[in-house]
């Protein structure tokens, strides 16, 4: 007589997270004004991300809705490499969401060079419509500030005069040559799929 004994598989199935899934995209679409967040989003990937369709996931990911311990909910946020390259975020006044803003990172010596200006100037100048804060996560190795303004209409209010864009498209080369999307798990294909439509 022959015993069999047989082994127990344990079969792992990859946890999907919230702001992964189409779920979420559906639940921005019917609380939020989708074709702002939309247009919002493309505006970084046309300014940040040279050839957004060959690195999206393994360069870039955009995640949608995701839990931040914020005040205001975000309702995207690009990630870039190892870290965060652009979010957009609601304004609350009085529980209710009265706007929304838009953050991104931008490489601090380009943005200086290209305005011709330095840092403390261009605070000074723009004092009025966008706030400056050093990046402090280690990845950005003490060379990244943010930029965030008010959304109004269809983009972001950075003023014509602050060339945000190739200070974000330095940054952005800078972090995905120095290392793949880290956040691909919180990838919502429904949402990047949206925006790179828009052309």
């Amino acid at each position: 007589m022959i015993a069999v004994l047989s082994r127990r598989t344990t079969v792992t199935v990859p946890r999907t997270y919230p702001s992964a899934t189409e779920e979420n995209y559906s639940k921005l679409k019917n609380t939020h004004d989708l074709n702002l967040t939309v247009q919002v989003a493309r505006s970084y990937l046309d300014a940040a991300i040279a050839h957004p369709l060959d690195t999206i996931v393994t360069g870039w990911s955009i995640s949608c809705l995701p839990a931040t311990g914020a005040a205001g909910r975000r309702l995207f946020t690009i990630n870039v490499g190892a870290v965060e390259g652009a979010y957009m975020g609601t304004i609350i006044e009085g529980g209710v969401v009265d706007g929304y803003i838009m953050t991104v990172y931008v490489d601090r010596r380009t943005l200086e060079k290209a305005a011709g200006q330095s840092l403390t100037e261009l605070e000074r100048q723009f004092a009025d419509v966008v706030s400056f804060d050093q990046a402090t996560h280690a990845m950005f190795k003490g060379r990244a500030i943010s930029l965030t303004t008010e959304v109004f209409e269809s983009e972001p209010a950075f003023p014509d005069e602050l060339p945000w864009q190739a200070a974000a498209a330095a940054l952005a080369d800078q972090l995905m040559n120095e290392s793949s999307c880290l956040y691909a798990r919180y990838h919502n294909q429904w949402l990047a799929e949206a925006v790179l439509r828009m052309n």
